[in-house]
Formats: structure tokens, sequence, C-alpha cells
């Protein structure tokens, strides 16, 4: 009975890989955002990441209702690459992060709902332009008069539009839990989000981060804590086993560059109980 329980729970920690739906967040200004797809199980073979976000263009505006996508050189050159259909072909969802730009505009600042549907159409064409699978929002950076309801208004709009079908609208999760208290024509931002991504990178109440978002409305299954690759605290592997332990949805990492394979191997070492790590494909990274 002993071993059956054993294999019984080598089984589960493996199988569980299998379903983690993990999440790069590549920094394009200084990392080839290919390498996100360099990094495999050491069992499956299969990539560790299943999404990757290009970090990041930019939300600009001089007024917060006339919002305009924004790409710097790098990531328009990211885009523009091979990059994405190369980590797609290998089933990696890619995404690109909305991030403010200390300008007046910003994705908790408009009031205006005909230019939320507006803003939403761009992002669609943008979508569309570049063959990606969806959009990641990270609120941070903007200078404008803020609200309780300019996310949600954006977010229903996005994830409701006809050409947003199929995508992910994924969010950088951080000091923000009152635009998830609050409510918009009686929807709250969390039925418009596929996925939230936890982001105190040094924060060890791995618990604490996300109690807030479960409270209003995430359920434990769409979120992840985020781990810093750069940073070994939190420990990543108690990282691993909070999210095996709490079925979440899979791990985070920000930052992920060319050696992140001993970080990202201590995360699948804690989230697989020991039974699989990270390798590197041969002649990948870049």
């Amino acid at each position: 009975m002993e071993r059956k329980k054993i294999f019984i729970a080598a089984l589960f920690a493996f199988c569980s890989n299998v379903y983690a739906a993990n999440m790069a967040y590549v920094e394009v200004n200084s990392n080839r955002f290919e390498n996100a797809g360099c990094y495999i199980d050491s069992n499956t073979k299969q990539p560790f990441f299943q999404m990757a976000a290009i970090f990041a263009a930019n939300i600009n505006g001089e007024y917060p209702n006339s919002p305009v996508i924004y790409l710097n050189p790098q990531v328009t050159s990211t885009l523009s690459s091979s990059q994405v259909q190369h980590l797609q072909q290998k089933g990696i969802k890619v995404l690109v992060t909305l991030l403010g730009n200390h300008q007046n505009a910003g994705w908790a600042c408009m009031t205006d709902a005909k230019a939320a549907e507006k803003f939403a159409d761009d992002v669609v064409a943008f979508v569309k332009k570049y063959n990606l699978d969806g959009i990641d929002i990270d609120d941070e950076y903007s200078e404008c008069a803020t609200n309780e309801y300019s996310l949600i208004m954006m977010a229903k709009a996005i994830k409701t539009h006809p050409g947003f079908k199929n995508k992910l609208l994924t969010k950088a999760l951080f000091d923000d839990y009152r635009y998830f208290e609050a409510s918009y024509q009686g929807h709250k931002l969390s039925e418009y989000l596929d996925y939230g991504l936890e982001m105190t990178y040094f924060d060890s109440d791995l618990m604490g981060r996300l109690k807030q978002y479960v409270v209003t409305g995430m359920s434990m299954s769409s979120l992840m804590v985020g781990g810093f690759a750069g940073s070994y605290y939190p420990n990543p592997s108690e990282i691993g086993k909070f999210t095996a332990k709490n079925q979440l949805a899979g791990m985070m990492v920000f930052d992920v560059q060319n050696n992140s394979q001993p970080y990202l191997s201590e995360l699948q070492k804690g989230f697989t109980d020991g039974n699989s790590s990270v390798e590197v494909l041969s002649n990948c990274l870049d």
C-alpha cells in the first residue's frame, strides 16, 4: 500500500507539470524574447513556459480618453522578427504587456465608455497585426488622475470585443485591490481576466499576496505567484511547492534571461517535489 501511495504521489507531481500555465516576462530592451522557449522540462522535454509576454509596449497620451499604443524600437524589432512565430510553433502563447509611460493616459485613467470601445478597437487591431495570443495589463507609471472603474471598463471593452475572441487578457497584480473590489455596470474586473500574475517579488507571504484577489473574485486556478529571476528570495523552490499545493494556474517569472536556467530549475523541482527540473535546448539561448 505504501508503494502505491508513493507512486500515485509521484504520478500526480509529474502530471501536474503538464497542466501548469507558466508565464515568462521578457524585457526585450536587453534580452532576446525567443530565449523563453529554450527552457524545457527535464522529463517531458516540453517547454517550461506556456505563455510569454513581451515587456513592454506602452500606453501614451496627452489626455486620459485618448490613449495610444506606443512601441519602442526594441519592441517593434521583436514583433517584426520571427521570434513570435517560433515560440507559437512550440505551443507557447505570446502576449504583449501594455504599460503606462509617465503620461496622462493609462489603464485606470479613462472616464468615457466610447473612448474605451475605441481603445479596444485599437488593441484588437494591434493583436491582429502581429498575430498575438493576447494582451497583458500592467497598470503602472501613468501620471493621470485615476478612478476605480476605468480598468473594469477597459477590460470589458477588450475582452468582449468580437475580434478578441479566444484571446487571453491577463493582468500583472500589485497593490490594486481597489480595482477588484469596485464594480462597473454590475461587473467586476475578475470577470474579464484569464489570469492574474502577482508580482510582489520580495514578499515571502505567498498566500497573503493572493488572498485579497480570491476574496474579490479571482479563483486560485487563475492566479500565479510571481518570482523574479534575479533574486532567490522568496526561495523559488517554495514558490513551486506553493503553486502545486494550492493548484494555482502556474508560476510567473519576471525578467527571464539567457542565464535563468538555475532559477527555473529550482521552481520546477519545488513544483514536482523533485521529480523534474529545467534543462536548456542545445544551441538555443542567445
